[in-house]
């Protein structure tokens, strides 16, 4: 059973980023070039965080599968992203490197994935903005996907002590939010 939910984590996650990528390639959305490089030095990070901090096994899946998400969104992204370069990314930067100094000097793979979380949250205060000014332009499905295999995660490990479901929680906190944000204005939903 514990098999086929980690298959339904990956196919969740992956698909979240199937859907952003068919926006970009048909032009409705245009994500930040920059935002999208950090967050795959992000999502390593995470992953390590992740790993070395002896999460639960849907964790470490949920973070391969968006660290994988990540490369090939960010491979369209530089195609058809927005190449503009703001405090968003550079607040992001800092603390991706704040986050490579703290696990280099103080080996604390908790705190490092926390500061990852920190700047994630970071780089997608424009999305929010975004998404509260005009709730159509973001895709509920985009969202609604990884929630789903971010809820999935958090399922299959319940019982687990909370630190080491910090990265699954986060996400269905941060995509849930986003997709009810996103449903706001919407006849019949998503």
């Amino acid at each position: 059973m514990d098999k086929i939910i980690f298959g339904l984590i990956v196919f969740f996650a992956l698909l979240s980023y199937a859907v952003g990528i068919k926006q970009m390639l048909g032009g409705t959305y245009k994500p930040s070039v920059f935002t999208r490089v950090i967050w795959i030095f992000l999502a390593i990070n995470s992953l390590f965080g992740v790993v070395l901090s002896h999460s639960t096994t849907s964790s470490i899946v949920l973070a391969s599968a968006m660290l994988a998400g990540n490369v090939a969104f960010c491979g369209v992204s530089l195609f058809k992203g927005d190449k503009r370069f703001g405090l968003v990314e550079y607040v992001s930067i800092a603390l991706l490197i704040i986050s490579g100094l703290v696990w280099v000097l103080f080996d604390s793979p908790l705190i490092n994935l926390s500061i990852s979380l920190v700047a994630h949250f970071i780089g997608g205060i424009p999305t929010y903005v975004r998404v509260l000014r005009k709730p159509t332009d973001e895709s509920p499905w985009f969202w609604i996907l990884f929630f789903i295999a971010s809820l999935l995660s958090i399922i299959i490990s319940w019982g687990s002590p909370i630190s080491l479901l910090i990265f699954p929680i986060y996400y269905t906190i941060f995509d849930g939010s986003m997709f009810g944000l996103s449903l706001r204005g919407r006849k019949g939903g998503a």
